[in-house]
């Protein structure tokens, strides 16, 4: 018996030292805990991890730009972003205009079209964006930089811009939310799905969106601040915090990122596994269902380019409409 189980154990034992042998660890760099996109790469890296060799580590880092530096840095792999900030960051422009191109970036998917706006008090009396005229907006953002671009594309939809508001300081999404909590700020901006809405819903006892105009004067004040930004209208449903009736968000391409310097199998194995999991990636959060696993995935943009990993998947599916 004793030689049989030590048999056994021996055999167990090599399997489990030649599958960690095999296994292959990435780093995945997203925003701070309490923003939406940590949580989905937590449940991204989670279903990449049961579905391939590769271990996930995600990687909590401070801003939209040290998100994207550390994977043009080789520091890790994967990424989220949204694609006008990975173009200003491969040519150098706004929040990365101090910092040396990033010229490696590849688009690895498209995840979803992300809703972004601003919420205030349901208490407070404000109903439209113009509502918000000289009251407490956060400014600054020195932790979060997006913040500044995000603020101007939903505030230009009205026809307005900081100078509208009165400003308070803050360093990031986070901070932000606490602050409006605590009353320090009449308004926030904050992405739809994220926790700190629904935290920041039970703390002041309600939540609602400042209404956006949608016609096309106001869509296209909102693209040129990014061109790639638009409108979206995002109807009440379940996880909708706040969402009464069919409302009006900036909208954003929000991508999975990676490097040149990352495998072509690497990024292969990543992209099939998120794709092949989309039912593990909807239980997570329910964000993904708006993660569509047809051409949708791989639209083209100006200015970012595929990484041939993914481009190599996609063909094989029949996925891809690029040159």
């Amino acid at each position: 018996m004793y030689r049989i189980f030590t048999a056994v154990s021996a055999a167990a034992l090599a399997g489990l030292l030649a599958a960690g042998a095999s296994a292959q660890t990435i780093g995945f760099t997203t925003l701070q805990p309490g923003a939406i996109n940590h949580l989905q790469a937590q449940i991204i890296g989670k279903a990449v991890q049961a579905n391939t060799n590769l271990q996930v580590r995600v990687i909590p880092v401070a801003g939209t730009t040290a998100t994207q530096s550390a994977v043009q840095n080789r520091q890790a792999e994967i990424t989220i972003g949204d694609v006008n900030n990975m173009g200003d960051a491969m040519h150098g422009k706004g929040m990365f205009s101090k910092m040396k191109p990033m010229k490696d970036l590849r688009v690895v998917l498209k995840i979803t079209d992300f809703p972004i706006g601003i919420m205030v008090r349901r208490d407070s009396g404000m109903v439209k964006l113009t509502d918000l005229k000289g009251k407490k907006y956060p400014i600054g953002w020195q932790a979060f930089p997006n913040g500044i671009p995000l603020g101007l594309g939903v505030l230009a939809s009205a026809g307005m811009n900081f100078s509208d508001l009165k400003g308070i300081n803050v360093s990031g999404l986070i901070t932000a939310a606490n602050d409006f909590e605590s009353g320090k700020l009449d308004s926030t901006l904050i992405a739809l799905p994220a926790p700190a809405v629904r935290k920041a819903d039970a703390a002041v006892g309600g939540i609602k969106w400042l209404e956006m105009p949608t016609d096309a004067a106001a869509v296209k004040r909102v693209q040129k601040i990014r061109a790639d930004y638009g409108i979206m209208i995002v109807r009440p449903r379940p996880g909708a915090v706040g969402v009464k009736k069919p409302t009006a968000f900036l909208r954003i391409h929000n991508l999975i990122i990676s490097a040149t310097w990352v495998s072509d199998d690497i990024v292969y194995k990543f992209a099939k596994a998120m794709i092949e999991s989309k039912k593990d990636l909807v239980k997570g959060h329910p964000i993904f269902n708006g993660f569509f696993t047809d051409k949708r995935i791989a639209p083209q943009f100006n200015g970012v380019k595929y990484h041939p990993g993914a481009i190599k998947y996609f063909k094989e599916k029949g996925l891809w409409g690029g040159s």
